[in-house]
């Protein structure tokens, strides 16, 4: 009885477990793989990462990056001058008909080019005026006469109102004739701007303009008066000495010295 069911239940055992071996690949069972021996345990193989980005449109055009007009005109000017160089030098070196046409040729462009710039350059400053230095000073024979009247007078208002807080100093020497030559413009400066003159002789004579100087004190030695004629500017208030000239000089440069003096030190300015 025994026997009967056994072989029964093991004809039922094999109908409900072979489909669940035979639904397997074949290279998956194990024991079908002789080959391997015992080593049949296989690693599983690493499945790759997919990129997660969004792969770029392949309608999609790339806007190409726009060039600098002004690096590209550097560039070019760069580019023309060694052209330019390397033909003159070329000529130079082998003067031969054709190098020195090509150079010549070159500079030609290069003429023109800047007769180009040039033409433009004066029809900007034409319509600009902030950009006309001529304006500023001017350079037409009217205009230059116009400028310096004008100039000439306010710098005559401003010497007088130097001279009401200022003076000079004069250093001289009889015997010097430079110092002869440079009296008579420093007398006529002083009496057109009001200036104070305090005559110092080196030697004890006098000079045209300065019959009786004073004798020097010390006071030539203290500021280290070494060069004749010399003038000094002074500020009795503050006791300030500013060197102004040393030689013989004109009118009209001893005014710009003297105000540029006062210019330059605001705490002189009256």
């Amino acid at each position: 009885m025994m026997q009967r069911l056994s072989v029964p239940l093991l004809i039922l055992f094999l109908l409900t477990t072979v489909p669940a071996w035979t639904s397997a690949a074949p290279s998956e069972q194990w024991f079908g793989r002789h080959a391997e021996g015992w080593f049949w345990y296989v690693v599983p193989p690493i499945e790759e990462e997919t990129d997660e980005t969004e792969d770029t449109p392949p309608n999609a055009i790339l806007a190409p990056a726009l060039s600098d007009p002004k690096a590209d005109s550097k560039a070019e000017l760069k580019a023309f001058q060694e052209k330019l160089e390397n033909a003159q030098a070329l000529a130079i070196m082998q003067p031969s008909d054709e190098n020195v046409a090509a150079y010549l040729q070159l500079q030609k462009q290069a003429m023109a080019n800047s007769q180009r710039f040039a033409e433009v350059w004066q029809q900007v400053v034409w319509v600009t005026p902030e950009l006309d230095h001529t304006l500023v000073r001017p350079t037409s024979p009217k205009a230059v006469n116009t400028y310096y009247d004008t100039r000439n007078e306010l710098q005559k208002v401003r010497l007088e109102t130097i001279a009401r807080t200022h003076g000079l100093f004069y250093f001289f020497r009889e015997s010097c004739p430079y110092c002869q030559r440079f009296s008579p413009v420093l007398k006529s400066f002083a009496a057109r701007h009001g200036f104070h003159v305090t005559a110092i002789s080196l030697d004890g004579g006098p000079s045209p303009g300065f019959p009786n100087p004073r004798f020097d004190n010390g006071t030539a030695r203290r500021l280290g008066v070494n060069t004749v004629p010399a003038v000094y500017l002074i500020e009795p208030r503050s006791r300030s000495v500013q060197p102004v000239s040393f030689g013989l000089i004109g009118p009209s440069e001893l005014e710009e010295r003297v105000i540029t003096l006062i210019d330059k030190n605001p705490g002189d300015t009256p």
